[in-house]
């Protein structure tokens, strides 16, 4: 009895051996190409994240930016340099006699 079992299967496999076989690689097939149409998906959607992430982070360093150049603006303006040097350094301004004018040769460049 086994072995007629056996027999019928063989002869099951030699007929439809072919066939079964283009079905499975065909069905392989279309699943390995679905894998990797959802796998590019995914990473198409991550890549999206990741720009949008460093979309916001580029807006924030942009706005540090402005404020680092509108505190160093004030930092280097010719008032307060010139309160620091009065009242923190004790320093005062020349009087207009001691003031020399050096002026350059014509053609000497900075």
């Amino acid at each position: 009895m086994n072995t007629r079992t056996g027999n019928i299967g063989v002869f099951i496999l030699e007929q439809g051996g072919r066939r079964g076989l283009r079905r499975v690689l065909i069905a392989c097939l279309i699943v390995c190409g679905l894998i990797l149409y959802v796998g590019e998906k995914v990473k198409i959607v991550q890549l999206g994240y990741r720009i949008e992430a460093l979309e916001k982070e580029k807006q924030e360093l942009e706005r540090v930016n402005r404020s680092l150049r509108i505190e160093a603006s004030s930092l280097a303006s010719p008032s307060r340099i010139e309160e620091i040097a009065v009242k923190r350094l004790g320093m005062t301004r020349p009087a207009k006699q001691d003031i020399v004018v050096v002026k350059r040769p014509a053609g000497q460049k900075e």
